[in-house]
């Protein structure tokens, strides 16, 4: 297997930045170049082989309307039986959206290609060390779409194949988040998932994405994509900083001292002593296993992948039915009256 030096060349760069743009990562919405696009680790046929052997419990499958407000329309799809061909064929002639999540642990290229990322973004960016990372790869319909939201933590969405159109939205706006969700985001209580209005459009930076192109935007900025043509092959890579962390445990703790012990703590402050102490007081709760942990979600689906259809994906005959990237936690039973329930397998 070759490694990344030898397909792209030892003298090779894949963050080619200016000090411009490493200058501004972080601070603003940022669209600069790679060269993943040039990987033969991006091809169809390395795709296919990928989703052959990857894990089902670590691969997600959506589908999606054409209405951006119309967030019901985002729909789990079941993979059962579905090869890596298949599972290609339908995102390229059909309305889906696959998350092929931690391919880094999976796949070793990806672990090096990661570290290979970070390491240039690093070299770039004037005081960036990111002491965890992770990436996910992401496969979509030429037609789809990723729905408005917001992450908890800082991301890049690197092109590779196809073309979309990134929409991203003023960070620390409370009109287009509030503080609550925001709260539940950093805890885990929440999926991302925001209420949207098609006018803050208005003040939003909008910015076509193209192979070789990748952007970034401000910690927590509210942000959504519709693809515009071809499949899409996108990367998008997360990273973890002492100043990410520092955010993280201002939210986690108003969410915390606020609902459960009924303390009024709003600021979202990071610096100063009452930030400090709020802080150190959560971190000491989590140390004693004080804290409840967020239930994961488990994904009921009335679809499953056809690369046959015209969408890639067809009712199941049988009913609902727990995805494939749920059935390691969680199993669904059926009662008399044809009631279905999902219980959480280690509660048993």
């Amino acid at each position: 297997m070759a490694s990344l030096e030898q397909e792209l060349g030892r003298s090779a760069e894949l963050v080619p930045w200016t000090s411009t743009e490493g200058g501004a990562f972080g601070r603003r919405p940022l669209v600069a170049k790679h060269r993943l696009q040039d990987l033969p680790l991006f091809s169809d046929s390395a795709l296919t082989a990928l989703l052959d052997e990857y894990p089902r419990d670590r691969l997600q499958a959506f589908t999606m309307g054409a209405d951006p407000e119309k967030r019901t329309d985002w729909q789990p799809v079941d993979t059962a039986g579905a090869t890596g061909q298949d599972l290609l064929a339908a995102a390229s002639r059909g309305r889906l959206w696959y998350n092929v999540q931690q391919v880094h642990t999976v796949d070793r290229r990806y672990r090096d290609l990661l570290e290979q990322l970070y390491a240039g973004l690093s070299a770039r960016c004037p005081g960036f060390r990111p002491h965890r990372t992770s990436c996910t790869l992401i496969i979509s319909s030429p037609s789809s779409q990723t729905y408005y939201h917001a992450d908890a933590q800082p991301n890049l969405l690197w092109q590779v194949r196809g073309v979309k159109r990134v929409w991203v939205y003023p960070p620390g706006d409370r009109r287009l988040i509030d503080q609550d969700l925001m709260e539940d985001i950093f805890a885990n209580f929440a999926d991302e998932e925001v209420p949207f209005q098609i006018a803050w459009d208005q003040i939003a930076e909008s910015h076509e994405l193209h192979p070789g192109e990748v952007m970034s935007w401000p910690q927590n900025a509210p942000h959504r994509v519709t693809n515009l043509e071809g499949l899409n092959i996108s990367l998008s890579t997360i990273h973890e900083t002492e100043e990410t962390d520092r955010r993280k445990l201002v939210y986690c703790a108003n969410r915390l001292f606020r609902r459960t012990y009924r303390l009024p703590v709003r600021s979202t402050r990071e610096f100063g002593v009452c930030s400090y102490l709020k802080r150190l007081s959560y971190r000491v709760l989590r140390r004693a296993g004080l804290l409840s942990t967020a239930p994961r979600r488990a994904y009921v689906s009335r679809f499953r992948i056809d690369a046959r259809s015209p969408t890639g994906y067809v009712p199941v005959p049988e009913g609902p039915v727990l995805t494939e990237y749920s059935q390691k936690e969680f199993r669904l039973e059926r009662s008399t009256d044809g009631q279905i329930s999902v219980v959480r397998k280690s509660a048993t």
